[in-house]
């Protein structure tokens, strides 16, 4: 059986992404926040699947469910998905405790997220690590400097780990994935109060999102920056 983690997997991407992949018969070790939501997922989704409430700031509480993770074997897919994103405001008005949320979470987080589990999948020459970015991460929108800095920063550590792993003669690749076209999550929603409606759900998002990633990003170790494609969705779902 095929493992595959997944930062942040109480809603809206991560949710639907644990889900597809419960249903494609991967064991998913997931984590959120909240206690209770671990224990409301682990209730929803049944053995083999584990969730565990560490937070991405917590390097300590994910080396340990790295270590947990590990004892299964050799880890397929991590996809480090926990983010948060910042009200619509000009950068000079936003609060400190705002860009420190939004570069602790969305950043530091994923530094976290790739210095707990790297070293065994780069012991062990296998994995895919996919850090989920944005088309905000890319090129830049009014009022969301704290989430479009914590995304451009996103982009330039993958690709910096891209060069590592090469430089390390690894097998392991890495991907900053934009999910493409939008979704509509409740972060999106935030941002864009008057707009999200229009864009296509988590669960309609997902079926196409995972075939592109098991099939560019796993199978033919597609790298670096790269968006779900809308063709991604064509096939609807197997």
């Amino acid at each position: 059986m095929k493992t595959v983690v997944i930062t942040g997997a109480t809603r809206g991407l991560g949710r639907a992404l644990a889900t597809e992949f419960a249903r494609r018969e991967y064991r998913v070790f997931g984590t959120t926040r909240k206690a209770g939501d671990a224990r409301d997922l682990e209730a929803d989704f049944g053995p083999p699947h584990r969730f565990h409430a560490v937070d991405s700031t917590d390097p300590a509480g994910l080396a340990k469910l790295a270590e947990e993770v590990g004892s299964f074997g050799p880890i397929d897919l991590v996809i480090a998905n926990a983010g948060v994103i910042n009200t619509r405001k000009p950068a000079w008005v936003i609060p400190r405790d705002v860009w420190e949320l939004n570069l602790g979470v969305n950043l530091q987080g994923m530094i976290n997220t790739i210095q707990a589990f790297l070293p065994a999948m780069i012991e062990a020459d296998h994995g895919t690590f996919v850090g989920m970015s944005s088309g905000w991460g890319r090129a830049p929108s009014r009022g969301l400097g704290p989430y479009c800095a914590s995304k451009f920063a996103v982009e330039g550590l993958i690709g910096c780990l891209v060069l590592d792993l090469a430089e390390a003669g690894s097998a392991v690749t890495a991907v900053a994935l934009d999910p493409g076209g939008g979704v509509n999550t409740d972060m999106l929603a935030d941002c864009l109060p008057e707009e999200h409606g229009g864009f296509r759900s988590a669960e309609d998002w997902v079926p196409g999102a995972v075939r592109y990633i098991e099939t560019a990003l796993v199978r033919d170790r597609v790298q670096g920056s790269q968006e779900v494609p809308e063709s991604a969705h064509d096939g609807g779902p197997e």
